[in-house]
């Protein structure tokens, strides 16, 4: 083998997976939420249980208002946080933008699912999942394969 020339010679294929965790409604609910340019974007105020898979269907962010006043409330899917316990807060992937101009839900007409137009495609960090990040791990797809390759140079030994 010319000399400086490397070859595979030894190949590792591990499948990464996501850590799993819980936390008790009491612990998320009041729980701050920011989206990754750190606009805070209200409070986790509700969820919605889906029976009989016994699922959280979606968790409802309180945006806006005054002294708990003329808030809006979004159901934002839960695959779509990802809890920073450092900061203690959720993150979730909406432009604060889209939420002033969406009108959310009333508090006495709930939706049946999360809403997903909320969460942008791609993301501007590598913080909170994007929809389709989301949406995979909501279908319960296993996560991609990473591949690790180690390469080894090879020269032949002096004499």
């Amino acid at each position: 083998m010319p000399e400086g020339r490397s070859e595979v010679i030894m190949e590792h294929r591990t499948r990464t997976t996501g850590e799993e965790w819980f936390m008790s409604a009491d612990d998320a609910l009041d729980k701050k939420v920011v989206n990754p340019e750190g606009d805070d974007i209200g409070e986790i105020s509700d969820m919605r249980l889906a029976f009989p898979v016994g699922r959280v269907e979606y968790m409802v962010l309180k945006y806006g208002g005054v002294l708990g006043m003329g808030a809006k409330r979004f159901a934002i899917p839960p695959e779509a946080l990802a809890y920073h316990p450092g900061n203690d807060v959720f993150v979730v992937n909406i432009d604060k933008r889209r939420l002033d101009e969406a009108s959310g839900f009333s508090e006495d007409n709930w939706p049946r699912e999360a809403d997903w137009d909320l969460i942008r495609s791609g993301r501007p960090t590598t913080e909170p999942p994007s929809r389709e990040e989301a949406e995979a791990v909501a279908r319960k797809t296993p996560p991609p394969e990473v591949v690790t390759t180690e390469r080894v140079e090879t020269r032949e030994r002096p004499r």
